[in-house]
């Protein structure tokens, strides 16, 4: 369990209730009472969670989502009460852009943005002298050269340069030789979940901001796939999920995996350590004013509706690394 805006409820025999305007979780003779002021999001990780109505209904009326994870991390199901922005004009400003082609500009700039951070990212590990080559130029220039036909080849590229040297950083008995979503070694395993859990994040204040999470420039539209929700997590993956993944193994942390799945008790850790990566204090490259991450995120979400409506340029974004 966390305590921090993000709470996660895991274990077997695990009550999630309500009493008195608080939530109340009940494992076995322990108790602990929540604040709805104190939480933005429920995430339930465990299938042997129950949850009650009237929790329920305590979170829709404080406008606190619910996430349910499966043992990959993924969503399952959600439950959420949106009080969503223009979202009949957002959304038709979306699909119009996917169909007049204008949609390849925001996915550029999608994919530029990820680019920067990565070389951003190896740029802080060479300073600190954990890598001593200069690869994060070769991402730089990448990011420049994106255009509307070699958009995926360009991020391949740079993925390729990117992970060779996360590899150099980790320590040798992970197994990692880069990044895989099939791997079975404990790191990519661990950035399978951990990206799960963002893009529920993603997914929130896109719908808050009223655009379809279904509906993207980059991924291909799939049935049940949130396209749009994996197109704008690219800029965040960096600054939220490796930076902290990265740190979290130098550290000595070893995922315990069974049937190639983490192990619950892991899977809290995980889940705690990136929602505290959201609410690191960050800088933009453009904007000198702090924030945590989950409010950049927050704030590049309502900024895409927005260019979009206006037709105005979106600019992604970017830490001061």
């Amino acid at each position: 369990m966390s305590s921090l805006r993000t709470f996660v409820v895991t274990g077997y025999g695990v009550k999630l209730s309500a009493k008195k305007d608080s939530f109340l979780v009940t494992d076995g003779s322990k108790r602990l009472r929540i604040s709805p002021s104190d939480v933005d999001q429920l995430i339930i990780a465990s299938g042997g969670v129950a949850i009650t109505s009237r929790a329920i209904r305590l979170a829709m009326r404080h406008g606190i989502d619910i996430v349910f994870l499966d043992s990959r991390g993924d969503p399952w199901a959600r439950i959420f009460m949106s009080v969503p922005t223009a979202t009949v004009s957002s959304r038709r400003a979306q699909y119009q852009a996917y169909l007049s082609g204008e949609g390849s500009k925001i996915a550029i700039e999608f994919v530029r943005s990820k680019l920067l951070n990565q070389a951003g990212f190896l740029r802080s590990l060479r300073r600190r002298g954990l890598l001593s080559n200069n690869d994060y130029l070769e991402i730089e220039e990448l990011s420049k050269r994106i255009e509307p036909g070699n958009i995926l080849k360009i991020e391949a590229e740079a993925a390729h340069i990117y992970w060779q040297n996360i590899a150099l950083v980790l320590p040798r008995d992970i197994g990692f030789g880069g990044r895989d979503h099939d791997a079975e070694d404990p790191f990519n395993i661990s950035l399978n979940y951990s990206y799960a859990v963002l893009y529920g994040v993603c997914w929130r204040y896109l719908v808050l901001a009223g655009l379809d999470p279904y509906a993207g420039f980059l991924h291909k539209d799939r049935s049940g796939k949130e396209s749009l929700v994996y197109d704008f997590s690219e800029m965040f993956k960096v600054s939220v999920v490796d930076r902290a993944l990265v740190e979290l193994f130098r550290s000595g942390f070893r995922p315990r995996i069974t049937g190639g799945l983490i192990e619950r008790i892991d899977r809290g850790q995980i889940i705690s350590r990136i929602t505290e990566s959201l609410n690191r204090v960050i800088r933009e490259e453009n904007d000198h004013n702090p924030k945590t991450l989950e409010q950049a995120i927050r704030v590049y979400a309502i900024k895409l509706a927005s260019s979009l409506r206006e037709g105005s340029s979106f600019r992604g974004f970017v830490e001061k690394w």
